[in-house]
């Protein structure tokens, strides 16, 4: 009995750290209902990951709605940082269980690389904005040189995707009851996070353009 209970207790947390994907998809399980209006402000506490999504994305090019989406990515980022921490928490415990190289601690392991190189990408998409409020802000017109910025954005892209492709491989590796846990997880949220890329890639293609360095970004979806 007890070892059954320890068996859900450790498919109960990799389901839990599999939801690095809550991260980047907006998708918040706790908040999905809509807020109630008559409930008091303070209340209804902080912005869902959907509003934080749309702000980052869908944010004006002026000064202000710049700002207003690179304050959402200090806020993914920040959210994405906690699920990092606890990814690896759970990680140091497989480390020094009886089976250090377990297919739990490699998902654990791809879990947080995923979430690490989206973070990374993330602060460089911050970045360009950040070069495109001193373009409009410049008296002279003149140009903030982007190109390191574009190329580390086209290497940050292909290492999501490539990270993706590991976590899956490593969930398939995983003990039969995890699996078939993970495995819904991934099909339920699958075609979101596509979905969710997509705006990201759209948001740093729209911010290249305007800074005249649309061609040098490459970022490529799998």
């Amino acid at each position: 009995m007890r070892n059954q209970q320890c068996l859900f207790s450790r498919t109960f947390k990799v389901v839990s750290i599999l939801l690095v994907f809550w991260a980047w998809v907006g998708a918040d399980p706790a908040g999905a209902s809509a807020p109630d209006p008559h409930r008091p402000q303070k209340a209804q506490g902080a912005a869902s990951l959907d509003q934080i999504l749309d702000r980052l994305t869908e944010s004006a090019f002026d000064h202000d709605g710049l700002e207003h989406s690179n304050l959402a990515i200090d806020q993914l980022v920040q959210k994405s940082n906690k699920l990092i921490r606890k990814a690896a928490r759970q990680r140091i415990k497989e480390f020094n269980s009886k089976n250090p190289d377990s297919p739990l601690s490699h998902v654990l392991g791809h879990a947080i690389s995923t979430l690490t190189d989206c973070n990374s990408y993330l602060l460089k998409l911050k970045d360009l904005q950040r070069d495109l409020i001193a373009v409009q802000a410049s008296a002279d017109g003149s140009k903030v040189d982007g190109h390191e910025t574009c190329n580390d954005l086209n290497l940050e892209f292909k290492a999501i995707g490539t990270d993706l492709g590991n976590l899956k491989l490593s969930i398939k590796e995983l003990p039969l009851p995890q699996k078939a846990i993970a495995d819904v997880i991934l099909w339920d949220t699958g075609s979101r996070v596509n979905a969710v890329l997509l705006r990201i890639r759209q948001r740093t293609l729209q911010v290249g353009a305007a800074l005249n360095l649309g061609s040098e970004l490459n970022l490529e979806t799998r």
